[in-house]
């Protein structure tokens, strides 16, 4: 694939864009180019479960640098990190969100053509403003920031800032936070989430690096007792932000494909379970990890969480007897599968490899009792329907073979009458489960624990 080739695509759309066309129409479209592209690349999203129901939200970013290799223009460059941020906003809300650029300055003809058209929120950045330029219409200019802000959030849209006024390389990133779009927040009545996107290697080429952004857990400036933009806390809050948004950005930048940091702290967790009697751990990937009230749920079983996320079979398999070392569960409760429809497998390799786990589990712990929770429908994977239904149906047949295994029937409990997905048990991103969801995938595991 031609990368800049699609760049420069992408930027020839938008400043070639039929006069008759708004804004919001090029904005759209710009935003799918720029999802098809991301799709044929190596990119790992994180955290969407943390995403908002409320669109009208800030998203915050760390903003980096683009390579030095990819200019779509004379001095010009389209950036990579906000507009695949654009994109993943609409793919999970159905409108890319407003963005805050900087004005260009006057050499940067090619810049001005592209975000007039685009017709985003214009601010001066300190290190892009015109020599000699009039700072009283800069301070006007910077102050209508607020006024258009304000507008889009009225309107129940996203709203796209780097509180850095500036981009830098991976690795000193972030920089320092303005306060600007923290006491933007403050001084609304109906305060909006702020969700921190971290983002590492947008500053690096597709072909030697991979993208990756994290969604972090929204907050309200309310939250820490903040409701006026003249509070003195603002730059408290930005200030203690810029610090967790270091080690955010360092995490993420770890080549960590295998989860072994992840694992190492499941390993922990097991060896620190020292009550063995009639124990059940349930194992797999984000819907287990992220079962938060797995004993809250259950208060008279003696539960282990061992997901973690992500996780594809073959991980699985691989750490199962690292983590599974030393105990003696009375039942394991499997969540697998669904992961691996993102990779390059045929639905009989699932099947096949589920099927080779199952058997592998009980060979090393032949009293041990296995449920299978079939996989989930999800609005994220519909495309994976009739193979998630296939999957699930193989594993279901094999219980009949094997008297050890049991399956848990999630995917139809999370169909509605008609038999379409149920919205309203899963998060923002269509694809993990909401409160909702996890109260009826608590009912079915008490009624196989009940039955059995």
């Amino acid at each position: 694939m031609d990368f800049l080739g699609e760049l420069k695509n992408i930027y020839n759309d938008v400043v070639e864009a039929p006069i008759t066309e708004t804004s919001q129409q090029i904005r759209i479209r710009n935003a799918q180019q720029v999802k098809d592209l991301f799709n044929s690349l190596e990119i790992e999203i994180k955290g969407s479960e943390h995403l908002p129901y409320e669109r009208e939200s800030i998203f915050i970013y760390n903003h980096l640098h683009n390579h030095q290799n990819l200019y779509v223009a004379e001095n010009f460059q389209i950036t990579l990190d906000s507009h695949f941020i654009s994109s993943v906003l609409y793919s999970y809300y159905g409108d890319p969100g407003i963005r805050v650029t900087r004005h260009a300055l006057p050499e940067e003809i090619y810049h001005k053509i592209y975000y007039d058209r685009l017709n985003y929120i214009r601010v001066y950045s300190g290190n892009f403003i015109p020599q000699g330029a009039d700072i009283s219409q800069i301070k006007e200019a910077n102050k209508s920031f607020y006024q258009r802000a304000k507008a889009v959030l009225d309107d129940g849209r996203a709203l796209i800032c780097s509180p850095e006024g500036n981009s830098f390389a991976t690795q000193d990133s972030p920089g320092p936070f303005k306060k600007g779009v923290f006491s933007l927040a403050s001084s609304l009545k109906r305060q909006p989430k702020i969700v921190p996107l971290v983002l590492v290697n947008f500053d690096g080429l597709p072909q030697e690096t991979t993208y990756k952004l994290q969604v972090m857990p929204p907050f309200k400036m309310s939250d820490y007792g903040i409701n006026s933009p003249k509070d003195p806390k603002i730059i408290e809050v930005a200030e203690t932000l810029n610090t967790s948004y270091k080690t955010w950005v360092d995490h993420l930048s770890i080549d960590d494909k295998d989860f072994k940091v992840e694992i190492e702290l499941l390993k922990q967790k097991s060896q620190a379970k020292q009550n063995q009697k009639d124990l059940i751990v349930f194992y797999g990937s984000s819907t287990i990890r992220l079962w938060s009230n797995l004993k809250l749920d259950f208060p008279k079983h003696n539960v282990l969480n061992l997901g973690f996320g992500g996780a594809f079979i073959h991980l699985m398999v691989t750490h199962f007897e690292f983590l599974f070392t030393g105990l003696t569960p009375k039942a394991i409760f499997l969540y697998l599968g669904g992961n691996d429809l993102n990779l390059d497998l045929s639905t009989d390799e699932i099947i096949a490899q589920s099927k080779t786990f199952v058997e592998a589990i009980h060979q090393r712990f032949p009293q041990t009792k296995i449920y299978h929770i079939s996989i989930k429908p999800s609005l994220e994977r519909q495309e994976h329907l009739h193979s998630i239904q296939a999957i699930n149906h193989a594993m279901h047949n094999l219980t009949k073979e094997c008297s050890y295994l049991s399956q848990i029937r999630l995917f139809e409990a999370l169909l509605d009458i008609n038999q379409n997905i149920r919205k309203d048990v899963l998060l923002q991103d269509g694809l993990h489960l909401n409160t909702e969801g996890y109260f009826i995938l608590k009912a079915l595991v008490q009624q196989a624990l009940e039955n059995d």
